[in-house]
């Protein structure tokens, strides 16, 4: 996690830029705040931990607890998507360049839905 707070003040720092950057995209419209979550307007996403704990130091009317609980039941949601979406064993090729890359007789893990597999 990057430390925008920190590197705003900092002009030696290497993401001075990059912070000031996001200061104006989160003032000048880049961003929805509804009930005091702040939202990407491109994506309607909660911003990061960091990107929020910026646009509380730049004093934007947000909620951070808000904030933190809107991410992370959208963070759960995507993943319970992602893993019904993906509940289904590796295909011929998907298997072949997975051997290719760890080796026979390996077992490999999926980290987001928990499904092992032996090549």
């Amino acid at each position: 996690m990057t430390d925008y707070i920190k590197a705003l003040s900092d002009p030696m720092s290497p993401y001075h830029g990059e912070a000031q950057r996001l200061v104006a995209k989160l003032w000048h419209g880049e961003t929805t705040n509804k009930d005091g979550v702040l939202r990407w307007t491109s994506n309607g996403r909660v911003p990061p931990a960091d990107i929020i704990a910026l646009a509380a130091h730049i004093t934007m009317p947000i909620n951070v607890a808000a904030c933190t609980k809107a991410r992370d039941e959208e963070t759960a949601a995507f993943l319970a998507e992602y893993r019904k979406n993906n509940d289904r064993q590796m295909t011929a090729e998907e298997r072949f360049e997975a051997r290719a890359t760890f080796g026979k007789g390996t077992t490999v893990v999926n980290l987001i839905t928990g499904r092992r597999t032996k090549l």
